[in-house]
C-alpha cells in the first residue's frame, strides 16, 4: 500500500507502507522544510533554549525557512520564536489541508 499526496501547485509526495517517502516539487519540499523548522523550534522552546537540534538551529530555521514564507521578521527572543512556530504551524496546516490524498491499497 502507498499513499500519494498532491499539493495545490502540482507537486507530489509519496509515502510507502514499509517506510520511506519521496517528494518532488516546490510545495512538497517547502512542507518538508517547514516540518524540520517546526521540529527545531519545538526542541528549543521545550528546553527553554538550553538544547538545539543544531548550532543556532532555531534561529536559522526562522531566518531561512519561516521568514521568507511569511514575509515577517521575528525577534530573537523566546516570544519571537514562539510567534515563528505558530506561523509555521499555520502554514503547514494550510499546505496539508489543501492537498489531495490518494491511497493505493493494491500495492
Amino acid at each position: 500500500m502507498s499513499t500519494e499526496v498532491i499539493y495545490t501547485d502540482g507537486s507530489r509526495s509519496e509515502f510507502h507502507e514499509g517506510g520511506g517517502s519521496s517528494h518532488e516539487g516546490y510545495g512538497a519540499i517547502e512542507r518538508i522544510r517547514l516540518l524540520n523548522a517546526i521540529a527545531c523550534l519545538r526542541v528549543y522552546i521545550r528546553c527553554n533554549g538550553e538544547m538545539q537540534m543544531t548550532r543556532n538551529g532555531a534561529q536559522k530555521a526562522i531566518k531561512h525557512v519561516i521568514e521568507p514564507l511569511t514575509g515577517r521578521t521575528y525577534k530573537r527572543s523566546m516570544n519571537g520564536k514562539k510567534e515563528a512556530l505558530a506561523d509555521a504551524e499555520y502554514l503547514l496546516a494550510a499546505i496539508e489541508n489543501s492537498a489531495v490524498v490518494w491511497e493505493d491499497t493494491d500495492g
